[in-house]
Protein backbone atom coordinates (compact mmCIF):
# COMPACT_ATOMS: atom_id res chain seq x y z
CA UNK A 1 0.00 0.00 0.00
CA UNK A 2 2.79 2.42 0.86
CA UNK A 3 4.56 1.82 -2.45
CA UNK A 4 1.32 2.37 -4.38
CA UNK A 5 0.92 5.84 -2.71
CA UNK A 6 4.45 6.90 -3.66
CA UNK A 7 3.88 5.92 -7.29
CA UNK A 8 0.63 7.86 -7.44
CA UNK A 9 2.25 11.07 -6.09
CA UNK A 10 5.12 10.79 -8.56
CA UNK A 11 2.73 10.47 -11.49
CA UNK A 12 0.74 13.51 -10.40
CA UNK A 13 3.92 15.62 -10.10
CA UNK A 14 4.96 14.68 -13.63
CA UNK A 15 1.56 15.73 -14.99
CA UNK A 16 1.83 19.07 -13.16
CA UNK A 17 5.28 19.80 -14.57
CA UNK A 18 4.14 19.01 -18.07
CA UNK A 19 1.08 21.22 -17.62
CA UNK A 20 3.08 24.21 -16.34
CA UNK A 21 5.57 23.93 -19.13
CA UNK A 22 2.72 24.19 -21.64
CA UNK A 23 0.74 27.07 -20.09
CA UNK A 24 3.65 29.40 -19.35
CA UNK A 25 4.09 30.02 -23.08
CA UNK A 26 0.46 30.24 -24.12
CA UNK A 27 0.40 34.08 -23.81
CA UNK A 28 2.88 34.27 -26.70
CA UNK A 29 0.22 33.14 -29.10
CA UNK A 30 -1.83 36.24 -28.19
CA UNK A 31 1.18 38.54 -28.66
CA UNK A 32 2.25 36.89 -31.91
CA UNK A 33 5.41 35.74 -30.09
CA UNK A 34 6.59 39.36 -29.55
CA UNK A 35 7.21 41.28 -26.33
CA UNK A 36 5.00 44.33 -25.66
CA UNK A 37 6.82 47.65 -25.12
CA UNK A 38 5.01 50.64 -23.64
CA UNK A 39 6.69 54.01 -24.38
CA UNK A 40 7.00 56.41 -21.44
CA UNK A 41 4.19 58.77 -20.46
CA UNK A 42 4.11 62.56 -20.84
CA UNK A 43 3.87 64.67 -17.68
CA UNK A 44 2.10 67.86 -16.63
CA UNK A 45 -0.58 67.66 -19.31
CA UNK A 46 -2.70 70.84 -19.31
CA UNK A 47 -4.39 73.29 -21.69
CA UNK A 48 -5.00 76.99 -22.36
CA UNK A 49 -8.50 78.08 -23.35
CA UNK A 50 -9.02 79.80 -26.69
CA UNK A 51 -11.53 81.16 -29.17
CA UNK A 52 -12.90 78.08 -30.99
CA UNK A 53 -9.59 76.41 -30.28
CA UNK A 54 -7.52 75.09 -27.44
CA UNK A 55 -3.78 74.84 -26.85
CA UNK A 56 -2.53 71.63 -25.24
CA UNK A 57 0.77 71.63 -23.36
CA UNK A 58 2.76 68.83 -21.74
CA UNK A 59 6.29 67.93 -20.66
CA UNK A 60 7.74 65.26 -22.94
CA UNK A 61 8.63 61.79 -21.71
CA UNK A 62 12.37 61.16 -21.16
CA UNK A 63 12.00 57.94 -23.15
CA UNK A 64 14.39 58.48 -26.12
CA UNK A 65 12.56 55.96 -28.28
CA UNK A 66 9.42 58.13 -28.58
CA UNK A 67 8.95 59.41 -32.13
CA UNK A 68 5.70 61.35 -31.78
CA UNK A 69 2.48 61.81 -29.84
CA UNK A 70 -0.98 61.10 -31.24
CA UNK A 71 -3.67 63.46 -29.90
CA UNK A 72 -7.28 62.40 -30.47
CA UNK A 73 -10.70 63.87 -29.58
CA UNK A 74 -14.37 63.43 -30.50
CA UNK A 75 -14.09 59.77 -29.49
CA UNK A 76 -11.06 59.31 -31.71
CA UNK A 77 -12.69 60.63 -34.90
CA UNK A 78 -10.33 63.65 -34.99
CA UNK A 79 -6.61 63.57 -34.39
CA UNK A 80 -3.29 65.34 -34.84
CA UNK A 81 0.30 64.07 -34.64
CA UNK A 82 2.88 66.03 -32.64
CA UNK A 83 6.52 65.21 -33.31
CA UNK A 84 8.71 64.51 -30.28
CA UNK A 85 11.16 67.38 -30.77
CA UNK A 86 12.51 66.95 -27.24
CA UNK A 87 12.88 64.23 -24.64
CA UNK A 88 13.72 66.55 -21.77
CA UNK A 89 10.99 66.75 -19.09
CA UNK A 90 12.10 70.37 -18.48
CA UNK A 91 10.83 71.34 -21.95
CA UNK A 92 7.23 71.77 -23.10
CA UNK A 93 5.48 70.51 -26.20
CA UNK A 94 2.64 72.71 -27.41
CA UNK A 95 -0.05 72.06 -30.00
CA UNK A 96 -2.93 74.34 -31.01
CA UNK A 97 -6.14 72.52 -31.93
CA UNK A 98 -8.18 74.84 -34.20
CA UNK A 99 -11.67 74.71 -35.74
CA UNK A 100 -13.40 73.46 -32.59
CA UNK A 101 -16.94 74.15 -31.46
CA UNK A 102 -17.89 76.00 -28.28
CA UNK A 103 -18.04 72.88 -26.14
CA UNK A 104 -16.31 70.83 -23.43
CA UNK A 105 -13.90 68.22 -24.83
CA UNK A 106 -11.82 65.24 -23.74
CA UNK A 107 -8.43 64.80 -25.41
CA UNK A 108 -6.33 61.63 -25.35
CA UNK A 109 -2.55 61.70 -25.79
CA UNK A 110 -0.67 58.54 -26.83
CA UNK A 111 3.14 58.36 -27.16
CA UNK A 112 4.46 56.28 -30.06
CA UNK A 113 8.00 54.99 -30.77
CA UNK A 114 9.76 54.06 -34.01
CA UNK A 115 8.58 50.46 -33.79
CA UNK A 116 4.93 51.44 -33.59
CA UNK A 117 4.60 50.74 -29.88
CA UNK A 118 2.02 52.89 -28.08
CA UNK A 119 1.85 54.16 -24.54
CA UNK A 120 -1.19 53.83 -22.35
CA UNK A 121 -3.45 56.73 -23.39
CA UNK A 122 -3.59 59.81 -21.13
CA UNK A 123 -6.93 61.64 -20.99
CA UNK A 124 -7.29 65.39 -20.47
CA UNK A 125 -10.91 65.98 -19.46
CA UNK A 126 -13.17 69.05 -19.20
CA UNK A 127 -11.31 71.10 -21.78
CA UNK A 128 -13.65 74.04 -22.34
CA UNK A 129 -13.59 75.86 -25.66
CA UNK A 130 -15.08 79.38 -25.83
CA UNK A 131 -16.68 81.16 -28.76
CA UNK A 132 -19.52 83.46 -29.89
CA UNK A 133 -21.90 82.48 -27.08
CA UNK A 134 -19.37 83.54 -24.45
CA UNK A 135 -18.49 86.68 -26.38
CA UNK A 136 -22.15 87.71 -26.65
CA UNK A 137 -22.43 87.58 -22.86
CA UNK A 138 -19.68 90.15 -22.30
CA UNK A 139 -20.47 93.66 -21.09
CA UNK A 140 -18.18 96.64 -21.38
CA UNK A 141 -16.57 98.04 -18.28
CA UNK A 142 -19.10 100.42 -16.77
CA UNK A 143 -18.68 104.16 -17.06
CA UNK A 144 -19.29 106.17 -13.89
CA UNK A 145 -22.93 107.17 -14.26
CA UNK A 146 -22.71 110.05 -11.80
CA UNK A 147 -19.65 111.58 -13.46
CA UNK A 148 -18.82 109.96 -16.82
CA UNK A 149 -16.38 112.77 -17.64
CA UNK A 150 -15.08 116.08 -16.39
CA UNK A 151 -13.84 119.29 -17.96
CA UNK A 152 -10.37 120.19 -16.77
CA UNK A 153 -9.14 123.75 -16.40
CA UNK A 154 -6.45 123.21 -19.04
CA UNK A 155 -9.03 122.29 -21.71
CA UNK A 156 -8.52 118.55 -21.50
CA UNK A 157 -11.23 116.01 -20.69
CA UNK A 158 -11.06 113.16 -18.16
CA UNK A 159 -13.18 110.01 -18.52
CA UNK A 160 -14.22 108.04 -15.43
CA UNK A 161 -14.77 104.27 -15.28
CA UNK A 162 -16.06 102.01 -12.52
CA UNK A 163 -14.08 99.10 -11.12
CA UNK A 164 -13.20 96.51 -13.77
CA UNK A 165 -14.74 93.04 -13.66
CA UNK A 166 -12.71 89.86 -13.25
CA UNK A 167 -11.15 88.81 -16.54
CA UNK A 168 -10.94 92.33 -17.96
CA UNK A 169 -7.53 92.87 -19.55
CA UNK A 170 -8.06 96.34 -21.03
CA UNK A 171 -10.71 98.75 -22.31
CA UNK A 172 -10.17 100.55 -25.62
CA UNK A 173 -11.53 104.07 -26.08
CA UNK A 174 -11.92 105.34 -29.65
CA UNK A 175 -12.38 109.06 -30.29
CA UNK A 176 -11.65 111.77 -32.85
CA UNK A 177 -8.83 114.20 -32.17
CA UNK A 178 -8.69 117.87 -33.09
CA UNK A 179 -7.13 117.00 -36.46
CA UNK A 180 -10.12 114.82 -37.31
CA UNK A 181 -8.14 111.60 -36.94
CA UNK A 182 -9.51 108.54 -35.13
CA UNK A 183 -7.44 107.71 -32.05
CA UNK A 184 -7.47 104.66 -29.78
CA UNK A 185 -6.30 104.62 -26.17
CA UNK A 186 -6.38 101.77 -23.63
CA UNK A 187 -7.17 101.92 -19.94
CA UNK A 188 -5.84 99.18 -17.68
CA UNK A 189 -8.11 97.34 -15.20
CA UNK A 190 -6.29 98.92 -12.24
CA UNK A 191 -6.89 102.46 -13.52
CA UNK A 192 -10.20 104.32 -13.32
CA UNK A 193 -9.53 107.50 -15.30
CA UNK A 194 -8.35 108.38 -18.78
CA UNK A 195 -7.40 111.87 -19.92
CA UNK A 196 -8.04 112.99 -23.50
CA UNK A 197 -5.73 115.89 -24.30
CA UNK A 198 -6.72 116.29 -27.96
CA UNK A 199 -10.41 115.40 -28.08
CA UNK A 200 -12.54 117.14 -30.71
CA UNK A 201 -15.60 118.32 -28.82
CA UNK A 202 -18.98 117.21 -30.12
CA UNK A 203 -17.71 113.99 -31.74
CA UNK A 204 -18.58 110.44 -30.74
CA UNK A 205 -16.59 108.45 -28.20
CA UNK A 206 -16.84 104.66 -28.20
CA UNK A 207 -15.37 102.14 -25.82
CA UNK A 208 -15.06 98.35 -25.81
CA UNK A 209 -13.61 96.04 -23.16
CA UNK A 210 -11.45 92.99 -23.75
CA UNK A 211 -11.63 89.88 -21.58
CA UNK A 212 -10.06 86.47 -21.10
CA UNK A 213 -12.51 83.76 -19.97
CA UNK A 214 -10.06 82.11 -17.53
CA UNK A 215 -6.54 82.70 -16.33
CA UNK A 216 -3.98 81.60 -18.87
CA UNK A 217 -6.30 81.82 -21.87
CA UNK A 218 -4.52 82.34 -25.19
CA UNK A 219 -7.24 84.44 -26.85
CA UNK A 220 -8.87 87.71 -25.90
CA UNK A 221 -12.59 88.38 -26.46
CA UNK A 222 -13.94 91.87 -27.15
CA UNK A 223 -17.37 93.11 -26.06
CA UNK A 224 -19.60 95.00 -28.48
CA UNK A 225 -18.72 98.71 -28.42
CA UNK A 226 -20.81 101.21 -26.45
CA UNK A 227 -21.01 105.00 -26.72
CA UNK A 228 -20.11 107.53 -24.07
CA UNK A 229 -22.25 110.66 -23.83
CA UNK A 230 -21.23 113.26 -26.37
CA UNK A 231 -19.00 115.86 -24.77
CA UNK A 232 -19.66 119.37 -26.06
CA UNK A 233 -17.40 122.38 -25.98
CA UNK A 234 -18.21 124.86 -23.23
CA UNK A 235 -18.42 128.65 -23.13
CA UNK A 236 -18.21 130.82 -20.05
CA UNK A 237 -21.50 132.44 -19.11
CA UNK A 238 -21.38 136.24 -19.39
CA UNK A 239 -20.90 137.50 -15.83
CA UNK A 240 -21.88 141.03 -16.86
CA UNK A 241 -25.46 139.73 -17.11
CA UNK A 242 -25.47 138.22 -13.61
CA UNK A 243 -27.48 139.93 -10.93
CA UNK A 244 -28.78 139.27 -7.45
CA UNK A 245 -32.14 137.58 -7.14
CA UNK A 246 -33.26 137.35 -3.54
CA UNK A 247 -36.03 134.96 -2.59
CA UNK A 248 -37.79 134.72 0.81
CA UNK A 249 -36.03 131.53 1.92
CA UNK A 250 -32.53 132.50 0.73
CA UNK A 251 -29.67 133.08 3.15
CA UNK A 252 -28.75 136.66 3.87
CA UNK A 253 -25.32 138.26 3.85
CA UNK A 254 -22.91 139.35 6.59
CA UNK A 255 -19.90 141.63 7.12
CA UNK A 256 -20.50 143.47 3.86
CA UNK A 257 -19.65 140.39 1.79
CA UNK A 258 -22.51 140.42 -0.74
CA UNK A 259 -23.56 137.94 -3.40
CA UNK A 260 -22.56 140.18 -6.29
CA UNK A 261 -18.90 139.79 -5.31
CA UNK A 262 -19.20 136.20 -6.57
CA UNK A 263 -19.18 137.39 -10.18
CA UNK A 264 -16.97 140.49 -9.98
CA UNK A 265 -14.17 138.63 -11.85
CA UNK A 266 -11.86 138.87 -8.86
CA UNK A 267 -10.64 136.00 -6.71
CA UNK A 268 -9.49 138.41 -3.97
CA UNK A 269 -11.52 139.23 -0.90
CA UNK A 270 -14.29 140.15 -0.37
CA UNK A 271 -16.63 137.49 -1.64
CA UNK A 272 -20.00 136.32 -0.39
CA UNK A 273 -20.39 135.58 3.34
CA UNK A 274 -23.76 134.24 4.45
CA UNK A 275 -25.60 135.11 7.62
CA UNK A 276 -25.87 132.35 10.22
CA UNK A 277 -28.12 129.57 9.00
CA UNK A 278 -29.39 126.11 9.87
CA UNK A 279 -28.26 123.67 7.19
CA UNK A 280 -29.14 123.05 4.49
CA UNK A 281 -28.91 126.69 3.45
CA UNK A 282 -29.10 128.26 0.01
CA UNK A 283 -28.92 131.38 -2.12
CA UNK A 284 -30.11 132.23 -5.64
CA UNK A 285 -29.16 134.55 -8.49
CA UNK A 286 -30.07 135.38 -12.10
CA UNK A 287 -27.54 134.65 -14.88
CA UNK A 288 -29.45 136.94 -17.28
CA UNK A 289 -29.52 134.24 -19.99
CA UNK A 290 -30.32 130.53 -20.12
CA UNK A 291 -27.75 127.84 -20.73
CA UNK A 292 -27.27 124.09 -20.33
CA UNK A 293 -24.65 123.98 -17.60
CA UNK A 294 -21.43 122.14 -18.38
CA UNK A 295 -18.90 123.23 -15.80
CA UNK A 296 -18.59 125.21 -12.57
CA UNK A 297 -15.52 126.70 -10.92
CA UNK A 298 -15.39 127.90 -7.31
CA UNK A 299 -12.66 129.92 -5.62
CA UNK A 300 -12.54 129.41 -1.86
CA UNK A 301 -11.83 132.01 0.75
CA UNK A 302 -8.05 131.59 0.85
CA UNK A 303 -7.58 132.74 4.45
CA UNK A 304 -9.69 129.71 5.49
CA UNK A 305 -8.59 127.31 2.78
CA UNK A 306 -10.42 123.97 3.08
CA UNK A 307 -11.67 125.13 6.46
CA UNK A 308 -14.50 126.94 8.25
CA UNK A 309 -17.29 128.08 5.91
CA UNK A 310 -15.86 127.04 2.57
CA UNK A 311 -18.47 124.69 1.02
CA UNK A 312 -17.63 121.00 1.05
CA UNK A 313 -20.85 119.30 -0.08
CA UNK A 314 -23.44 121.26 -2.04
CA UNK A 315 -26.12 121.01 -4.70
CA UNK A 316 -26.75 123.24 -7.71
CA UNK A 317 -30.35 123.77 -8.78
CA UNK A 318 -31.75 125.56 -11.82
CA UNK A 319 -35.01 126.97 -13.16
CA UNK A 320 -36.42 129.37 -15.71
CA UNK A 321 -39.33 130.39 -13.51
CA UNK A 322 -38.50 130.67 -9.78
CA UNK A 323 -41.29 130.16 -7.27
CA UNK A 324 -42.05 133.52 -5.67
CA UNK A 325 -42.37 131.93 -2.22
CA UNK A 326 -38.75 130.73 -2.33
CA UNK A 327 -39.71 127.04 -2.31
CA UNK A 328 -38.02 124.38 -4.47
CA UNK A 329 -41.26 123.46 -6.26
CA UNK A 330 -40.17 124.98 -9.59
CA UNK A 331 -36.47 124.12 -9.32
CA UNK A 332 -34.58 121.16 -10.84
CA UNK A 333 -31.51 119.73 -9.15
CA UNK A 334 -28.71 119.83 -11.69
CA UNK A 335 -25.96 118.14 -9.68
CA UNK A 336 -24.51 117.31 -6.27
CA UNK A 337 -20.84 118.14 -5.80
CA UNK A 338 -18.23 117.41 -3.15
CA UNK A 339 -15.12 119.53 -2.80
CA UNK A 340 -11.89 117.51 -2.93
CA UNK A 341 -8.73 118.28 -1.03
CA UNK A 342 -5.68 116.83 -2.84
CA UNK A 343 -3.70 116.06 0.32
CA UNK A 344 -6.60 114.60 2.25
CA UNK A 345 -5.33 116.31 5.42
CA UNK A 346 -7.80 117.49 8.09
CA UNK A 347 -9.05 121.10 8.15
CA UNK A 348 -6.36 123.60 9.05
CA UNK A 349 -3.55 121.50 7.52
CA UNK A 350 -2.76 122.31 3.89
CA UNK A 351 0.03 121.49 1.48
CA UNK A 352 1.28 123.57 -1.43
CA UNK A 353 -0.62 121.19 -3.72
CA UNK A 354 -3.81 122.07 -1.83
CA UNK A 355 -3.14 125.79 -2.24
CA UNK A 356 -2.34 125.48 -5.95
CA UNK A 357 -5.44 123.38 -6.57
CA UNK A 358 -7.72 125.90 -4.87
CA UNK A 359 -6.02 128.90 -6.52
CA UNK A 360 -6.81 127.49 -9.97
CA UNK A 361 -10.50 127.35 -9.09
CA UNK A 362 -11.89 123.96 -8.15
CA UNK A 363 -13.74 122.58 -11.17
CA UNK A 364 -16.98 120.59 -11.15
CA UNK A 365 -18.69 119.02 -14.18
CA UNK A 366 -22.46 118.86 -14.63
CA UNK A 367 -24.15 115.74 -16.01
CA UNK A 368 -24.37 115.67 -19.81
CA UNK A 369 -28.17 115.97 -19.91
CA UNK A 370 -28.35 119.20 -17.90
CA UNK A 371 -31.39 121.25 -19.04
CA UNK A 372 -31.11 124.92 -20.06
CA UNK A 373 -31.75 127.22 -17.08
CA UNK A 374 -31.46 130.93 -16.34
CA UNK A 375 -31.70 131.04 -12.54
CA UNK A 376 -29.20 129.22 -10.32
CA UNK A 377 -29.54 128.18 -6.67
CA UNK A 378 -26.66 126.89 -4.55
CA UNK A 379 -27.80 124.63 -1.71
CA UNK A 380 -25.03 124.18 0.88
CA UNK A 381 -25.21 120.85 2.70
CA UNK A 382 -21.90 120.88 4.56
CA UNK A 383 -18.93 123.18 5.01
CA UNK A 384 -15.35 122.10 5.60
CA UNK A 385 -15.61 122.73 9.33
CA UNK A 386 -19.37 122.30 9.85
CA UNK A 387 -20.01 125.98 10.56
CA UNK A 388 -23.42 127.68 10.56
CA UNK A 389 -22.29 130.03 7.76
CA UNK A 390 -20.58 129.67 4.41
CA UNK A 391 -18.40 131.83 2.20
CA UNK A 392 -16.92 131.87 -1.32
CA UNK A 393 -14.86 134.40 -3.29
CA UNK A 394 -15.81 133.79 -6.91
CA UNK A 395 -17.81 131.44 -9.15
CA UNK A 396 -17.66 130.86 -12.91
CA UNK A 397 -20.29 128.95 -14.83
CA UNK A 398 -19.95 127.47 -18.32
CA UNK A 399 -22.67 126.36 -20.72
CA UNK A 400 -22.49 123.49 -23.18
CA UNK A 401 -22.44 124.49 -26.85
CA UNK A 402 -24.97 121.98 -28.15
Amino acid sequence: MKNTFHVTVLVLMLFAMVGCKKYDTDYKSFLDHHEVTYPGLAAGVTYHAGNLRTVLVWHPSPDPSIKNYLVTWNNGSDSVVVNATSHSPADSLTVSIPNLKEYVYTFTIVARDNDGNRSVGQDLNNVRVYGPVYQASLLNRAVNETEPYSYNNDGTVTLYFNKADTGNVTTTVTYTNMLGVAVQKNIKPADSTMMLSDYKYGTAIQYSSQYIPVAGAVDVFTAKADNLPTIYAITEMDKSLFKQYNLPTDAGSAYGWEKYYLWDKSTAEPGYYSSSQVYPSWFSFDMGAAGSMGKLQIWQRTSDLFNYGNPKVFEVWGTNNPSADGSFSSWTKLATFTSRKPSGLPPGQNTQADADYAAAGEAFTFPPDSPPVRYIRFKILQTWNSTDFFHMLEITLYKQNK
